[in-house]
């Protein structure tokens, strides 16, 4: 066996580290195996070399099944040798049983970013100095490739951010589906789209200020500056202006702030603290 920087053993208790996080960067192939399995000992080498020679491109997780029983419970692994590519924390491909090098090869090539995936890395490079450019080059990317998630979801979220997602988003959104890594994004997207739907028909954030200092009474200027700065990714700001809204007026609490503090968690992850710490203040507040 081969350890390496691109080879490298895994247990229980590393696993989610080296595996799962690591897959959301490179693609991570896993191989189960066990010291009594000869298959097992026929198909190592040959995988070792295989991850070798792609220097990098994907890595190779092994996971004594003697030693990890659970990790190999969690895949469901019946017969090993048993290999499972990840990609984005995702299973996207996998064999049981021992294959020849020209099958380990082709194995490994479908986990190897494509000329779009290339292309779409280098347009979100160009967003970050000629926007306009990437978004057009986005464009004519999707038309050319409408199944290519990642495409899909960068466009989407180009057009959400400059201000410009009504006709488009959802029809970029609709065909993609809402689990994994992928749901997860089409989940912050939709959050932010609701966002900029809600401060659309504001008033300037200027405006508004102006009207929560003439009228500190009045719930609805709160809850509109607070949509404006979710807009801006002031998250937290916007958060406390809503709880403050909600509690000058009821109703307006069980309704849109109710709505517009749920997309924001959606933005900052469900599960962060922040979104807690406001999930729990929000219930304090309705019930």
């Amino acid at each position: 066996m081969i350890d390496s920087e691109w080879i490298f053993a895994v247990d229980e208790k590393s696993f989610t580290q080296k595996v799962v996080e690591k897959s959301k960067e490179v693609p991570v192939v896993i191989d189960f195996w066990a010291p009594w399995c000869q298959p097992c000992k026929s198909l190592m080498p040959l995988l070792e070399a295989a991850i070798n020679g792609l220097e990098g491109k994907v890595l190779l997780a092994k996971v004594n099944t003697d030693e990890s029983p659970n990790l190999a419970g969690s895949f469901q692994v019946e017969g090993i040798p048993a290999v499972f590519a990840l990609k984005n924390g995702l299973i996207v491909n996998r064999f049981q049983g021992l294959l020849s090098e020209i099958q380990i090869n082709e194995f490994l090539q479908t986990l190897l970013p494509t000329e779009v995936d290339k292309t779409l890395t280098q347009l979100l490079e160009l967003k970050k100095t000629d926007s306009l450019k990437a978004e057009e080059s986005l464009r004519e990317l999707v038309k050319n490739n409408p199944k290519h998630e990642r495409a899909r979801l960068a466009l989407a979220r180009i057009l959400v951010e400059k201000g410009d997602a009504d006709a488009e988003v959802p029809g970029l959104l609709e065909p993609l589906g809402s689990d994994g890594e992928i749901g997860k994004e089409v989940e912050s997207i939709q959050a932010r789209f609701k966002i900029y739907q809600l401060v659309k028909p504001l008033a300037s954030i200027a405006e508004v200020r102006i009207q929560v200092e003439k009228n500190p009474s009045q719930a609805m200027g709160y809850y509109e500056l607070g949509c404006h700065l979710a807009y801006s990714e002031n998250y937290e700001e916007a958060l406390n202006l809503m709880i403050e809204a909600g509690e000058k007026d009821m109703k307006l609490a069980k309704g849109p702030v109710r709505e517009a503090m749920v997309s924001i968690f959606h933005l900052i992850g469900v599960g962060t603290p922040l979104a807690n710490k406001f999930r729990s203040k929000l219930s304090s507040l309705l019930y």
